[in-house]
């Protein structure tokens, strides 16, 4: 197995959230230049949500078929349902009826663009496709608790919107092309391929316009920031580190569990509220300062499961 160290995980991380502000400042110029408006926001946020994320779950999945990629791609199937569980309990049992955009920041984590790269760097290719197994099972849970957690409106998630939905459609999709081998022809594989690459920059100029128009001061004047931050980036990871300890798994596969859950807050939990007229300023404030806090917290916590596993 790699070595993980501090000098390996930093710059990949300065990287990330660097990347991650630059693209925010992009969105928030086009606010105030009134290149974009909070229509054109909430296209780009389908854009991303309904057709690039559920790229990237296919071409990720469009691969060779491997019977121990399988048992252990199921594995972390099972333990992110499980863990996303563990998460939006904590949220709950914190804020019950209160909070629900922090329950939901609480609850999905980036795993795409923050854990991705590190595990991609610190733990080498091959675990990727795991980490991508972690997203695709907390699509479907993202796309029916998550929204119903939001709107409040059980309509938004009836059993045939949820499966109908693009994003949980992708991830049966991804999985038997997965099982039969099926690797995407060339000109489909680069269609997919860039419409994947789109979520990021999306995504980022999205929350890059909710920013533009968010009151940053009376954000940070919310103790419920401090709060979700510190749910989201020590207790929730911490948890999991303790659940993974008496498991029969390669360590590899934990520290790519734990990359994936110790992520910052994930974008929908700005894009969400948007989409359902909820606060979805605070939701962004929340995506950018997870992100930022997740410089210090991630690496610690990454030497902690080092030890441990």
């Amino acid at each position: 197995m790699p070595g993980i160290s501090l000098s390996e995980t930093m710059p990949i991380m300065v990287t990330q959230t660097v990347a991650m502000f630059l693209m925010m400042g992009v969105g928030v110029v086009l606010v105030k230049a009134k290149y974009l408006d909070n229509h054109g926001a909430a296209q780009m946020a389908n854009v991303a949500l309904y057709v690039a994320n559920p790229a990237i779950t296919i071409t990720a999945f469009a691969t060779t078929f491997e019977m121990e990629k399988l048992i252990d791609g199921a594995i972390c199937m099972v333990l992110t349902w499980a863990f996303t569980f563990v998460a939006a309990a904590i949220g709950w049992f914190v804020y019950r009826e209160r909070q629900r955009i922090s329950q939901l920041g609480i609850m999905i984590s980036n795993m795409g663009f923050v854990g991705i790269p590190l595990v991609q760097a610190v733990l080498g290719e091959e675990y990727v496709f795991y980490v991508t197994a972690c997203i695709a099972a907390q699509v479907p849970i993202t796309f029916s608790y998550g929204i119903w957690l939001i709107s409040q409106d059980k309509e938004e998630v009836s059993p045939r919107r949820v499966l109908t939905n693009p994003a949980v459609a992708a991830v049966f999709v991804g999985v038997l092309l997965f099982l039969g081998s099926v690797h995407l022809p060339g000109v489909v594989e680069s269609t997919a391929s860039g419409l994947a690459g789109l979520n990021t920059g999306l995504a980022m100029l999205v929350l890059g316009s909710y920013l533009a128009q968010a009151d940053i001061r009376g954000i940070l004047r919310n103790k419920n920031l401090y709060l979700t931050n510190f749910l989201r980036l020590l207790v929730v990871p911490l948890l999991i580190v303790i659940c993974m300890l008496p498991l029969p798994l390669p360590t590899p596969i934990k520290l790519a569990l734990l990359i994936a859950f110790a992520a910052p807050c994930g974008t929908v939990t700005a894009i969400f509220p948007q989409m359902f007229g909820r606060d979805y300023r605070f939701g962004a404030g929340l995506v950018s300062s997870s992100t930022l806090l997740s410089l210090i917290t991630m690496p610690c916590l990454l030497g902690i499961g080092l030890v441990l596993f």
